[in-house]
C-alpha cells in the first residue's frame, strides 16, 4: 500500500515513540518492495510493520526502510548475522532510534575538537586543561601542512559524565 506519498508500507505506521523492535534498514536496492523486505526479515521473527521509504515527488525508493518486529529479541537475531543481502544488494540493518533521540554511544563521545587555540599552545596545555574533566587518554595538535601551524587540537579522554554535561561545564 502507499502511505502519504513519502513511503510504501506494509503494516500500520507508528513513529511516535521508540520501539525496541524497530530497525532501520539501509542500502536497499531501488527494486526492493515492502513485501520483499517483509519476506526477507520474517525469518527472524514476526513482523508488525514494514516500510520502504519513497521520495514523495518521484515515488522512487530512497534506499532505506524500516522493519518493526513484534518481539524485540528478533532484533538481536538480525544483528547476530554478520551479512545480509536482499535483491542482490548488501543491506545494513541497525537498531532504529527516534529522530529526536540520540543513541547512548553518540552522547558518550570520547573525543572533542578544540579550535581557536593560540599559536603558542602546546599539547601539554590542552592535556592539563582537560584533566579537570577526567583522565586524558590522548591529545594531539593538528597541523596545517602548508603553513606548519596548528589548526586546533583533538582531545580524547575517559570522563565521569556524559558529553553534554562535560560541555556544559566547559562553557
Amino acid at each position: 500500500m502507499e502511505g502519504d506519498g513519502s513511503q510504501a508500507t506494509s503494516g500500520s505506521p507508528n513513529d511516535s515513540q521508540h520501539d525496541p523492535g524497530k530497525m532501520f534498514i539501509g542500502g536497499l536496492s531501488w527494486q526492493t518492495s515492502p513485501d520483499s523486505l517483509r519476506d526477507y526479515f520474517s525469518k527472524f521473527g514476526e513482523i508488525r510493520e514494514c516500510m520502504v521509504m519513497r521520495d514523495p515527488t518521484t515515488k522512487r525508493s530512497r534506499g532505506f526502510g524500516f522493519v518493526t518486529f513484534a518481539d524485540a529479541a528478533s532484533v538481536d537475531k538480525v544483528l547476530a548475522q554478520p551479512h545480509h543481502e536482499l535483491d542482490s544488494k548488501t543491506i545494513d540493518p541497525k537498531v532504529a532510534f527516534p529522530r529526536r533521540a540520540q543513541p547512548k554511544m553518540v552522547t558518550r563521545t570520547k573525543k572533542i575538537f578544540v579550535g581557536g587555540l593560540s599559536a603558542n599552545t602546546v599539547v601539554e596545555d590542552v592535556k592539563q586543561y582537560f584533566e579537570q574533566f577526567g583522565k586524558v587518554e590522548d591529545a594531539m595538535l593538528m597541523f596545517d601542512k602548508t603553513t606548519n601551524r596548528h589548526r586546533g587540537a583533538v582531545c580524547g579522554w575517559h570522563y565521569r559524565r556524559t558529553f553534554s554535561e562535560m560541555i556544559r561545564d566547559i562553557l
